[in-house]
Order: C-alpha cells, then structure tokens, then sequence
C-alpha cells in the first residue's frame, strides 16, 4: 500500500508539473479567465470517470453538509486560480511557482495534527531534508516578494484551505470521488461564470485565437486540454492519498513540484543558477530519493 501511495503521489506531481508548465502558453493564447475555466471544466473528466467506474450509486448521508464543503472548496480552488494565474502573467512561472512551497508544511501539519498520521525517523530525516534543500534554492535564488507576487501567495494559501475542505469532506463521508467531483464542478460553474461576468470588451482576444492558423490553434486546444485533464487526475489521485491517510508522505512528495519546474526553467529559458542553488537542488533531491526508499 505504501508503494502504491509514493506512485499516485509521483503521478499527481508530474501531472501538475505539466499543468504548470503550460500555464504561461495557456495564458498567453486564451487569457487568463478562459485559461482557468477551461482547465477547471475539463478537469471534471477524470473524475466523471472515476465515478462511473468506481460503480457508485446513490446519495452520500447530510448531503446539504456536503453541498456546502462543496461550494466552499470549489470557491476556493476557482480563486486560487485566479490568483495564481494573474501572478503568472504578471512575474512569470518560476516566481509564482515556487510559492507553491507554502502548501506542502500546511497540509504536513494538518496531517499530524488533525489525521493522527505518524513519520518514522528515516521519514521525518528525508522530508526535513527535502524542507532544507528547498529554503536554499529559495533563499539563494533572491526571490524578492512583490505585489506581482501578492497574489500568488494569498492563491496557495486557498489551495491548501481547498485541501482541507476536501479531506475532511473524503474522511468524513468515506468516499474520495463524490465530494472530489461535486467541489470541481462548482469550481468550474464559478470560473465559466467569471469568464462571462468579464469578458464584455475583450472579444478582440477571441477574434485573435480565430485568427491563428489551424495547425498552431489545434496544438494550443490539445495543449489546453492536456492540462485540464491532467490537473484533474492529480487532485484526484491526490485525494486517494488523503483518503488513504497519508497525507504527510504526499505532502512531502509534493514539495519536489518548484524545484523540478525551477530545474525546467533553467534547460527551457536558460536561466543562470548559482552555486548555494545547485546545493540546494540536490538536498532535496537526496531527501527525496530517501523518503521513496523510506
């Protein structure tokens, strides 16, 4: 089982890294608005397929409780949405990205603290080193926080709130797919809902992407598609985890997601990294590969 928890988690960690590194294109070619209804929507595919497989009939107990954990949390994943994507556009990927490290020592705490889950000392070893390696590349990499960047902090703290909200939802009714769904499908009614309450004037954005020949406009809808779908498998192999409390172990997983789009940035946009950041690069690396032997 514990194996079976370090590949979901890989899984959903290579999946977001994906969706991170299309958000920029996405953005660029859709806007940010229909960038981020798009994926939420088509993210919602994934987990209609778990339903229907997982044979699930029938209505959860306190489904108006339910309705509310979903509204909340697909409040919450819309508006980090929001956030995140508007710090992208404006600071671009590596900086708003690496304020992703914010959710995983949240999500670690609420693991111990509210789901009783326990590390052994190899463990705690291997995430502590993960935590160590990531503040190097953190610090040395001057990360200065802006108003750009604003945004982006406030959108990973509702991540994490989102992650609460669902986990406690999938423990409470013993089912990771209902909740998971119904908070996607709010999420995706409010980004479409968004898109329309904004989009009055920019038509011109539209009349431009139907000006973009064919060839280059169908690799931007697969591109797009790509992410959204690949963005809901994640959230929803990443519930597995939660559900199957190891949560901690996920969490710590998680935290290689910067550094890998921090190591994309360097071969994709030739970004100079210093020597304290290469040494934090492999302390984390190191801690991963112990936590996966762990």
């Amino acid at each position: 089982m514990y194996s079976l928890i370090i590949i979901y988690s890989l899984i959903a960690v290579f999946s977001w890294i994906l969706v991170d590194t299309f958000s920029k294109a996405n953005i660029k070619n859709f806007g940010r608005e229909l960038a981020c209804a798009i994926v939420l929507i088509l993210g919602t595919i994934p987990m209609l397929i778990a339903f229907f497989m997982t044979g699930t009939t029938g209505m959860p107990n306190n489904m108006p409780m339910l309705i509310v954990y979903s509204l909340l949390g697909g409040a919450l994943l819309f508006l980090g949405y929001v956030l995140i994507y508007h710090s992208v556009s404006s600071a671009g990927i590596s900086n708003s990205y690496i304020l992703l490290e914010i959710q995983p020592p949240i999500l670690i705490a609420f693991g111990i603290l509210a789901l009783n889950e326990s590390l052994n000392t190899l463990q705690v070893v291997s995430i502590m080193l993960i935590f160590i390696g990531i503040g190097f590349v953190v610090i040395n990499k001057k990360l200065r926080i802006n108003k750009d960047l604003l945004p982006s902090v406030v959108g990973n703290i509702m991540w994490s709130l989102y992650w609460f909200i669902v986990i406690i939802a999938i423990l409470q009714y013993k089912n990771f797919v209902i909740p998971l769904l119904l908070v996607r499908m709010f999420s995706a009614i409010f980004a479409f809902a968004y898109y329309f309450a904004i989009s009055s004037g920019k038509s011109q954005h539209i009349k431009t992407i139907k000006n973009i020949k064919k060839g280059a406009f169908m690799a931007m809808v697969l591109i797009i598609f790509t992410a959204g779908v690949l963005d809901g498998l994640g959230n929803l192999l990443f519930s597995f985890v939660a559900f199957s409390n190891r949560i901690v172990i996920g969490s710590a997983i998680l935290s290689i997601e910067p550094i890998i789009i921090w190591f994309i940035g360097i071969l994709l946009y030739k970004e100079k990294v210093t020597h304290y950041q290469r040494i934090g690069f492999a302390i984390a690396t190191l801690g991963y590969l112990a936590l996966s032997l762990a």
